[in-house]
């Protein structure tokens, strides 16, 4: 376990004067990636965030992107790479990931409750992290759970760092802004499926348009808020519509309020982020 200074507020004082040219390069002007590949978004939840990298802060200029979600969020691997798990005074449980291609990507202020009474009883090890110390990991892969471990205490949040090259920080805002959505988090490979809630937004023979809100993975899973977005997922001849659905909220009715099964499967990329068609539909009833 590395010990670290880093915290959601600043990087040590140092690191930030080595950073402020990398922060440059990758603002919304320049619009570089400083050869950071397209990533996944790190949580699985729904969020608040905006730009808030090189604000002032107590300790100095704040080095990551804070994003607000709720307590035990699933929080995923951006890229593939290895993980590393850290802890310090100010940022709690951290998890430092070291992607494949290069780039180190810090998660910060990781849960240490036991309970959702914010009681920090637990250690990072047994609270924190969903894989072991030094696992390979997948990109869209669960490694932990939101938190406000640190000076994070009471507001669940995650700070999130991009480090090029495994240096300095640059600004994570335009890799967030394009990153790929999951609804869900898991293992490649492992057998999966959903349950979609949302309003119909196209029907059709061959596929369902769904402006979704809220997913439900099974097996084990429990009801999750997301951000909203929209899902096509793949019809399945004759497993379509529910008996118990009455005609006029059947999903040929554009905004009927539904919830969506899908066919089980074995996890994949698309499937994760719900590419067009990634995902069948087994079966929709009335919400």
């Amino acid at each position: 376990m590395r010990t670290h200074r880093t915290t959601a507020r600043a990087t040590a004082f140092v690191l930030v004067l080595l950073g402020l040219a990398a922060a440059i390069l990758a603002s919304p002007a320049g619009g570089s990636s400083n050869g950071v590949p397209k990533i996944v978004f790190p949580l699985v939840a729904k969020t608040l965030w905006w730009d808030s990298y090189g604000d002032p802060r107590p300790n100095g200029m704040h080095t990551g992107i804070d994003i607000e979600a709720p307590w035990r969020a699933p929080v995923v691997a951006v890229e593939a790479g290895r993980v590393e798990y850290g802890e310090s005074s100010l940022g709690g449980c951290m998890l430092y990931l070291h992607g494949r291609g290069g780039t180190t990507y810090m998660y910060i202020h990781l849960n240490n409750d036991v309970t959702a009474r914010f009681d920090n009883r637990g250690r990072c090890h047994e609270t924190a992290y969903a894989v072991p110390n030094g696992a390979r990991v997948a990109a869209g892969e669960r490694v932990a759970w939101n938190g406000d471990s640190g000076d994070a205490e009471g507001n669940p949040h995650l700070h999130f760092e991009v480090h090029p090259n495994g240096g300095s920080p640059s600004n994570p805002y335009l890799h967030l802004k394009r990153a790929s959505r999951p609804l869900f988090a898991a293992k490649p490979g492992s057998v999966f499926s959903l349950a979609l809630r949302g309003k119909v937004v196209a029907s059709g023979p061959v596929a369902l348009t769904l402006d979704v809100n809220r997913v439900r993975h099974y097996p084990g899973g429990r009801w999750v808020d997301i951000d909203r977005r929209t899902v096509k997922l793949a019809v399945v001849p004759d497993k379509v519509v529910s008996q118990s659905m009455p005609p006029s909220r059947r999903p040929s009715s554009a905004s009927a309020s539904v919830v969506v099964y899908t066919v089980k499967g074995k996890t994949t990329m698309p499937a994760i982020v719900g590419a067009d068609k990634a995902l069948r539909v087994a079966r929709v009833a009335a919400r």
